[in-house]
């Protein structure tokens, strides 16, 4: 099934049904990419692995489950707003939105939030407990959430995961046991090139399109070190033992970051790629960091 597509350039957002009554809605800015993220990936150690025909996009991303009960992790930003409400009407059709699940507060997280609010009045905030900043963020009244805690939807069942590489406070993980479905926000995400035609794949769709695990593996390191600066301090023995951790806990059969490709196959074969990537990125100099 290919991406059902609302809007266009910086507001263009696909959606997909990775199983059945769960769906990915993801922005993808195709060739403007090569413009908008310039700067970005000059800052990063490798700049010349994302020239030529890999200028890479990089994506925000939300996850709509459909059940008795529905729920929407994450919002996406503001700037695709228009196409994130098209996208929500074409999923719901005429049922009502029931719970927003936040990760944490970033405009590419939680930016929709209000519009949504709006359009489904009845909507429930979920949110991590913790904190004292919830009416600063517009929190009031939202649904806390600690780690083990559980959000039935119906056939589908969201529990709270804690968030084992955060950029933000009060950041949250969710994981679906009757998927085996793992949100891991902002961790642990590839990047997709829009002029190999890789716009709203699955990752096993980008491998056919020869995609290389040498590539998944660079990806997670350069975008961790770029977006956890505090790996600086970080052990990478430590790390790995975290990541083997998490998925001894969790039967992971569905990889979702917010700003990567689905992993909806082969989980095992990136398990070790996501711990060596973050080993390597611990490992990395940090200029910017005294």
């Amino acid at each position: 099934m290919t991406a059902k597509v609302f809007g266009e350039g910086l507001n263009r957002v696909g959606v997909r049904e990775i199983v059945p009554d769960v769906f990915w809605l993801t922005h993808c800015l195709g060739d403007l990419a090569k413009d908008i993220y310039a700067d970005y990936f000059a800052l990063l150690p490798n700049p010349e692995a994302y020239v030529s025909d890999r200028v890479v996009d990089y994506p925000f991303s939300a996850f709509l489950f459909r059940d008795e009960r529905s729920c929407l992790i994450d919002t996406i930003g503001p700037a695709q707003r228009e196409s994130v409400m098209a996208a929500l009407d074409y999923v719901l059709g005429a049922r009502p939105l029931d719970y927003v699940w936040i990760s944490h507060v970033e405009l590419p997280h939680a930016g929709n939030t209000p519009a949504i609010q709006q359009r489904h009045p009845n909507v429930q905030l979920v949110t991590m407990r913790g904190g004292d900043h919830y009416a600063l963020h517009g929190l009031e009244g939202a649904l806390l959430m600690a780690p083990g805690d559980s959000l039935p939807l119906g056939r589908h069942t969201l529990e709270t995961v804690d968030a084992l590489f955060v950029d933000h406070g009060l950041s949250q993980w969710a994981f679906e046991r009757t998927t085996g479905l793992m949100f891991a926000a902002d961790w642990g995400h590839n990047l997709h090139a829009p002029a190999r035609g890789e716009c709203f794949l699955f990752l096993d769709e980008m491998v056919a399109h020869g995609y290389t695990d040498e590539q998944f593996l660079e990806d997670v390191k350069v975008n961790a070190w770029y977006q956890f600066p505090w790996l600086a301090w970080a052990d990478p023995a430590e790390l790995a033992a975290a990541v083997d951790g998490l998925f001894a806990r969790y039967a992971v059969k569905i990889f979702a970051a917010s700003h990567g490709n689905i992993i909806r196959r082969d989980m095992q074969r990136y398990l070790p790629l996501l711990r060596e990537g973050m080993c390597q990125a611990a490992s990395m100099p940090f200029p910017l960091v005294v």
